[in-house]
């Protein structure tokens, strides 16, 4: 960790946490079902802009047409070999909707979702049958492959969850709006699924599926508050999301209260650099579309002046055991630090963290800023998935209508809170920022290295440009940690470069597309262009066009490596 940083204001900050403030606020959620372009999503926008505003904070409250997707019914009618009727059935967000009478065909048993598994077992013209949660990957493959539609038997035994399954990252462009899915998709409980198994067992099964989801363009409330800095112009984001599935008490009206007493503290303590708060509509039913319309519209100035983006979700969960993270490597230390400072609950590690990985920013999460050079960083109080911890550790209630006001414990959300005031204390009260981007670079090199020992290539010209990138960050560095204070004369410089080293090495690391692109919601790994061009083993064509894409890839990233730097050997001589 930078040693410049300012650790001591965070720990006169986070005692203001108030739990009778973020009860106050939660309460005022209690009874809402804020689904994406509802009433009670806009009265909850209007009740944060109130807020924010009788804090201090300057707030409005924006409003964009977004592309959301509602689900509405879902039924399974088995009719051979004997009839059954599944009516406590649901469909998803994005799910196609059927003609009333539904889409009628056999039914193909799949284990796991793989191209392997639905190559293997001829879902064309064929309704699949598999155990998961319905998410965008599985269903991309079996509509691909020619399936009629899908059902998911539930992997909880006493509820179902609700879930999206396009793809596409917020509203679609002209260069993706074919990847929203056209295939029915419903849910079934875990003993209806077990019964439609043992009859796919037996022998062939026929069935109808019927899904009804009300797909459509709404306009949407996006609240967002701002504190400005006292010594720079440069911000931090803290997000969370406005809309939720049923009354979403703990999905996400906790993260909201958590939010606003952030946004109070710091009001009435302004800190050194500004914070953005951003209350994102259509997280659920929009695949983000919220934060990513924002991110869009602000990519210019997010470019410039952005630090970092921290995302509160599922917090204040009764039962939950431990700290489950979720960073970039500049912030890594950093991060736990703040956890292991701020909080009394242990930090779960490895298989522990659940559905959502652990450690790197994955594809969910309103991760709409890598593309504009945002170190991105989430965490929050969970319990172990499984059982009481549901499918994600979010609480077995997650994305069911028991996601109600008994579900919440206020000393963990006080908690959680706690560690968004150090963490945002420590990034905005700092006159040296706590990126290091050092690890950064040792982060790029072990992903090139993994590759080259998954695929016996060598990557020569990318380490050169790494160790000239890793002996230009150690002189810089060198000089970051003899700055004094905010009145230092290079001070300012140095926010300069960590922004510049920002914007050259989160899209290289973590993005395939343009800078002002979004990556879609699929299972993402870091380098993914260049990883999947190394991994090529086919026939000569294809192998001859995925060499032209790995060049491109390569120059890519040392381009990106070059001007880093270039940056920070400028910044050495001219300070």
């Amino acid at each position: 960790m930078i040693e410049q940083v300012d650790r001591e204001a965070d720990r006169r900050l986070r005692e203001r946490v108030d739990v009778d403030a973020l009860q106050r606020h939660v309460d005022a959620f209690d009874g809402t079902e804020r689904v994406s372009g509802t009433d009670d999503e806009w009265e909850a926008s209007e009740y944060v802009v109130e807020t924010l505003r009788e804090y201090g904070c300057e707030a409005e409250l924006l409003e964009f047409e977004g592309y959301i997707s509602v689900p509405e019914d879902g039924r399974v009618d088995v009719t051979a070999p004997t009839r059954q009727v599944f009516d406590e059935a649901i469909t998803t967000s994005f799910s196609a909707s059927t003609p009333p009478s539904g889409v009628s065909s056999e039914v193909v048993r799949i284990g796991d979702v793989t191209e392997e598994t639905v190559d293997a077992a001829d879902v064309e013209g064929k309704i699949a049958f598999t155990t998961d949660l319905p998410t965008p990957e599985p269903v991309t493959l079996l509509e691909a492959a020619g399936a009629e539609a899908v059902i998911y038997q539930s992997p909880n035994p006493d509820h179902l969850h609700e879930m999206i399954v396009t793809p596409v990252w917020g509203t679609p462009g002209l260069d993706n709006e074919e990847a929203i899915p056209d295939l029915p998709v419903v849910e079934i409980t875990r003993e209806a699924g077990d019964w439609l198994l043992d009859r796919c067992d037996e022998g062939p099964v026929e069935a109808t599926v019927t899904t009804e989801v009300t797909t459509e363009l709404a306009t949407l409330p996006c609240p967002v508050g701002r504190i400005a800095g006292t010594e720079s112009e440069r911000y931090m984001v803290v997000g969370n999301h406005v809309d939720s599935w049923y009354e979403g008490i703990t999905d996400n009206a906790t993260a909201m209260a958590a939010t606003l007493e952030v946004a109070r503290i710091f009001a009435q303590d302004p800190p050194a650099r500004g914070v953005v708060f951003g209350f994102w509509p259509a997280h659920s039913t929009g695949r983000y579309a919220g934060s990513a319309w924002w991110a869009d519209q602000k990519w210019l100035d997010l470019r410039e002046n952005g630090v970092a983006y921290y995302h509160l979700d599922l917090n204040g969960l009764r039962g939950a055991d431990g700290l489950w993270r979720q960073e970039m490597a500049e912030l890594a230390d950093e991060h736990v630090d703040v956890l292991e400072t701020a909080g009394d609950l242990p930090l779960l590690e490895g298989g522990e963290a659940g559905f959502l990985g652990n450690d790197r920013p994955a594809r969910n999460s309103d991760q709409s800023f890598w593309g504009a050079g945002l170190t991105s960083l989430l965490s929050g109080a969970r319990l172990e998935p499984g059982g009481d911890g549901g499918p994600v550790g979010g609480g077995w209630w997650w994305h069911t209508p028991e996601d109600t006001r008994d579900k919440v414990d206020l000393d963990v959300l006080a908690e959680e809170t706690r560690i968004a005031v150090t963490l945002a204390s420590r990034i905005c009260n700092s006159p040296v920022l706590p990126h290091d981007y050092r690890a950064t670079v040792s982060d790029v090199r072990e992903q090139i290295e993994g590759i080259e020992s998954e695929t016996d290539r060598r990557f020569d010209p990318i380490h050169t440009e790494l160790d000239a990138l890793g002996a230009a960050l150690e002189e810089a560095y060198a000089v970051v940690e003899d700055i004094g204070g905010w009145e230092s004369s290079t001070a300012a410089a140095a926010e300069d470069l960590q922004v510049a080293l920002g914007n050259e090495l989160i899209p290289a690391l973590y993005m395939s597309r343009r800078d002002y692109d979004h990556e879609p919601a699929l299972p993402h790994q870091p380098l993914p262009k260049l990883r999947r061009a190394a991994a090529v083993d086919g026939t000569r064509r294809r192998e001859r066009f995925a060499s032209t894409t790995l060049t491109r890839e390569i120059t890519r990233l040392r381009h990106r490596l070059r001007n880093a730097t270039d940056a920070a050997e400028r910044f050495v001589n001219e300070n």
